[in-house]
């Protein structure tokens, strides 16, 4: 589809919006993909990653943390849901996410929320993950409009217990 700068087709918007309201199908939610970002603007595709309390996945450059210049507490690792890409038609490598989950619904996450991931606990951070100006830029101004009303764009966590994530590992919230 072609950027036409601020101007978007509504009528598609908003059949996105009806079906994003649907939510993620009910199900145990697993690991869809794994990316990790060892240069600024550069995805690489993992079977598995190790995730570090303090930084994130292992693999992950230095500012990876920095939005605007400034470090970003509570963004070690990124999230959104394959169901959410799908229906914005969006490839799951352009948006820049370290975790995209399938069939859990991170929308329902609170902050300080916890989830284990393979081996790894995850803790919802207090910081909403919105939509910005390199989602708009690396995908279609319909994406953007779409995904940024309500909590579409997925969540953001702090590793609270590092260990491995593997591809295909479920994720449950830890009570």
């Amino acid at each position: 589809m072609k950027k036409t700068g601020n101007t978007y087709d509504r009528a598609r918007v908003a059949a996105w919006l009806k079906t994003l309201a649907q939510g993620p199908p009910v199900g145990p939610g697993r690991v869809a993909l794994l990316f990790e970002t060892p240069a600024p603007g550069v995805h690489v595709a993992r079977a598995r990653v190790e995730a570090v309390p303090g930084k994130g996945f292992a693999g992950d450059h230095a500012r990876k943390s920095f939005y605007r210049g400034g470090l970003v507490p509570g963004r070690e690792v990124t999230a959104v849901t394959i169901e959410v890409l799908r229906i914005l038609d969006v490839d799951p490598v352009l948006v820049g996410d370290n975790l995209i989950t399938e069939g859990f619904d991170l929308a329902a996450l609170e902050p300080g929320d916890r989830i284990r991931v393979g081996d790894v606990v995850l803790e919802r951070s207090d910081r909403p993950h919105q939509a910005c100006t390199v989602f708009r830029d690396r995908t279609t101004p319909e994406a953007f409009a779409a995904i940024s009303r309500g909590r579409y764009r997925g969540a953001l966590f702090c590793v609270r217990w590092g260990g491995t994530i593997r591809v295909g590992d479920p994720i449950t919230p830890v009570g």
